[in-house]
């Protein structure tokens, strides 16, 4: 998993931190990117981990509904 801190979005306020990771389906895998939006790292790290079942949940219901996007699926997290 590998993460990085977004600088600005178009409307001028932060952009949160992303966190991207590939989950295997069918002998394939596909890149997925989640965005928390969250005053430090260590709180969107936090979020990341308590959400990851509900995140994998998503990513896979994404991958199987085709609901994906140059090869990359992304998630965003309030």
């Amino acid at each position: 998993m590998r993460h990085e801190r977004n600088r600005m979005n178009g409307d001028g306020e932060p952009g949160g931190y992303s966190f991207f990771f590939q989950i295997a389906n069918d002998g394939e895998r596909r890149a997925c990117c989640v965005k928390v939006d969250a005053p430090s790292m260590q709180e969107a790290s936090v979020l990341f981990r308590e959400k990851w079942p509900v995140i994998e949940s998503m990513a896979r219901d994404g991958i199987k509904d085709g609901v994906v996007e140059d090869g990359v699926i992304t998630l965003v997290m309030p």
